[in-house]
């Protein structure tokens, strides 16, 4: 099973935040030196009832330094280096992880040496790209409409600024003919800017271009397209420059083979929810 903290202190070290074994450390941490970065593995309750444990960790991030300023400098680095990474994500040995921050670092009292120590706790999640026509579909165009500035992420949601996180709220199908069936599909994109300014400009250019394009192109030799049914945005209560863009999709599927006979004569609508 992969050490997950591990990992995590990887990442630090190829970002500069320090050397493991000399000043960076994985649950446990020497006497010295004075300026110090570890991480440790938190028990408890889960926090996500369905997935794998071994998927996700909370973890401490913990700092020491001889002076608070010195720890807030070098704590504040490291969780700055793990919201913004220049990739978009955190990648280690081929694995791509997010990080969740579920505490803010705080002054903890200081050591035996008079050392002053911090600590905040995450969550680092391994998470893997969805690689589906229809999600394509729009992500393609949420990069088109707001360029190169802007990070999407196609079925997890990311931690970088500006950023739109795309993944399908609900799936329905409808029965078109003896062939085909009617797909309708709700996605939502979590818009995460860097002002309220940002935030509405975005949102703003992603519902005029899906209004006025009405339909998106799935790619392949086929050239199918998808409708655009409807097109919300809503701000996220208490953070002006977040907020979520709603999408209805609708597009024609084939019906597999040797499905038919059990079908015939037989009109359904199904649902299905994440």
């Amino acid at each position: 099973m992969i050490n997950m903290a591990n990992q995590l202190a990887l990442y630090l070290k190829s970002e500069g935040m320090g050397a493991l074994g000399r000043d960076m450390f994985v649950d446990g941490v020497p006497y010295t030196p004075d300026e110090a970065i570890w991480l440790s593995h938190v028990g408890g309750s889960a926090e996500f009832k369905l997935d794998t444990p071994s998927s996700w960790r909370k973890l401490s991030l913990n700092v020491r330094s001889t002076t608070s300023a010195g720890a807030q400098d070098r704590i504040w680095s490291a969780i700055n280096k793990l919201l913004d990474p220049d990739d978009g994500v955190i990648e280690v040995d081929g694995q791509i992880y997010t990080v969740q921050i579920t505490a803010l670092p705080a002054v903890q009292d200081k050591d035996g040496a008079g050392r002053c120590l911090m600590k905040s706790v995450l969550i680092l999640r391994q998470v893997k790209p969805v690689l589906e026509t229809w999600l394509k579909a729009i992500s393609v165009f949420t990069e088109a409409a707001l360029g190169s500035q802007w990070r999407v992420y196609r079925g997890f949601n990311g931690t970088c600024r500006p950023s739109v996180s795309w993944q399908c709220l609900s799936v329905q199908s409808a029965s078109a003919s003896r062939g085909a069936c009617q797909l309708t599909k709700q996605f939502v994109g979590q818009i995460a800017a860097r002002s309220a300014n940002e935030y509405q400009l975005a949102a703003q250019i992603l519902l005029l271009g899906l209004a006025e394009q009405a339909k998106l192109p799935m790619g392949g030799a086929e050239s199918r397209w998808l409708t655009v049914i409807n097109s919300s945005a809503t701000l996220r209560s208490g953070d002006l420059s977040t907020g979520i863009l709603t999408v209805i999709l609708m597009g024609a599927a084939s019906v597999p083979q040797g499905t038919l006979s059990l079908m015939a004569g037989v009109h359904t609508v199904s649902q299905i929810h994440n």
